[in-house]
């Protein structure tokens, strides 16, 4: 349940936020326990014909947000959390020096909530799924491993490791794409200023002379006039193309239809289809590193390969490696690694370092796709400047055709 407060801090300043609790005493432990003087707590809900409709639907939105954001701060709390579990801390002990130094106040109300399970008996693992929207399975499921094995701090340290890998692969990816996103908008503003201040001004003279104009002309003008009197239609089209993509992507016919035209989609595939082996290589190689059992294993990855083609295939080989197949045997039944990472897979199975193969891999994929990365950014910032080149060509050369036109006529 969610609940909207108000209180007061250390120093009575007034504050006003949002808790996840599954009890107003809860929600009102948790504000108490994060050093807060609490004045009001109500329970928000979404009733369907009142007032507070909106108001709630953004209160929740925002909520939804926040917890989003929330996963952003794993990898400094793993690092942290492992660093000082290693130099001999009790785990409790740890979680409140954490606390104390979060500024994120969504997953702050997280890791107090966890202590508290925790003072409450219930295992570290135990708490943190009760918060699995932020922390993943895999996430989970190690610390798990490390509570049974005892080397939770190793484990931590090790997630945190994984944590600061990916959120340096989702960095490179979006600073490689802001370039040409760049230059994207650039030239759709410089096409639309064309069309909505320069060609009006323009076909007015065209429409005086009341002569007949050349067709890519009148397309233009067209053009130009529908951006002029419908241009709000224009964002209205992509939102709703955005809903019902996403109300089909949620179906199981329409997620495995867009999921497989992500794996062939030209130039993104390149990279996404080596993400996919990334994925999967480098985190098997973790988990069975850290002892998880091989099927568990499979499970979990499947999750985080995140392509309804991939999992069905993980799915039906983990089933033959369950009926006694090899690993080896099994992965390359269903075909959805490449001929040499099987065969490093089968060298792995063969010397029992499957673990060790998986991650190093892992390691020559990430590399790959940097590289990858750097390619397509210099394959796709030219390929930009030509489309709007030439889109804008076309639209200087359908204003200049009438203008040579009329330019004839008086000679």
């Amino acid at each position: 349940m969610i609940f909207s407060y108000k209180a007061l801090d250390k120093k009575g300043r007034e504050l006003s936020d949002f808790i996840d609790a599954p009890s107003e005493t809860a929600a009102r432990s948790k504000i108490k326990h994060s050093g807060l003087f609490l004045v009001s707590i109500q329970k928000e809900d979404i009733k369907p014909g009142t007032k507070r409709d909106i108001k709630s639907l953004l209160k929740n939105a925002a909520l939804i947000f926040s917890r989003g954001s929330a996963k952003k701060q794993i990898s400094l709390f793993s690092r942290q959390l492992g660093t000082l579990l290693n130099a001999g801390m009790p785990l409790l002990t740890v979680l409140n020096d954490i606390i104390e130094q979060l500024d994120h106040k969504t997953f702050k109300s997280i890791i107090i909530d966890v202590r508290d399970k925790i003072e409450e008996g219930s295992s570290f693992s135990r708490a943190l799924n009760t918060h699995s929207d932020v922390f993943s399975d895999m996430y989970i499921s190690m610390i798990r491993v490390g509570e049974n094995l005892g080397s939770l701090s190793e484990v931590v340290l090790r997630l945190a490791e994984m944590e600061e890998k990916k959120s340096v692969m989702i960095n490179k990816i979006r600073a490689a794409m802001w370039y040409p996103a760049f230059i994207l908008f650039f030239s759709m503003v410089v096409m639309t200023f064309l069309m909505v201040k320069i060609i009006p001004t323009i076909s007015e003279v065209f429409l005086e002379q009341d002569r007949e104009m050349p067709t890519p002309t009148k397309i233009v003008i067209a053009i130009s006039d529908f951006l002029q009197h419908y241009w709000l239609s224009i964002p209205v089209f992509f939102l709703l193309v955005y809903f019902f993509m996403r109300r089909y992507y949620r179906t199981e016919k329409g997620r495995y239809k867009i999921d497989g035209l992500k794996m062939k989609f030209p130039i993104f595939s390149r990279i996404y289809n080596k993400l996919i082996v990334y994925r999967f290589t480098q985190n098997m190689g973790i988990l069975i590193s850290n002892r998880v059992d091989l099927l568990k294993s499979l499970e979990i990855v499947k999750k985080i390969v995140n392509n309804r083609i991939i999992e069905e295939k993980i799915t039906n080989a983990a089933n033959n490696i369950r009926e006694g197949s090899s690993i080896t045997l099994a992965l390359k039944k269903h075909e959805f690694l490449p001929k040499l990472v099987i065969g490093m897979i089968s060298a792995g199975e063969a010397s029992d370092k499957v673990d060790e193969m998986m991650l190093s891999i892992g390691r020559v994929y990430e590399e790959e796709i940097d590289t990858t990365i750097g390619s397509l950014t210099s394959l796709v910032e030219p390929l930009i400047i030509i489309i709007m080149g030439v889109i804008i060509g076309i639209i200087v050369l359908s204003v200049m055709m009438p203008i040579m036109e009329m330019n004839l006529m008086i000679q």
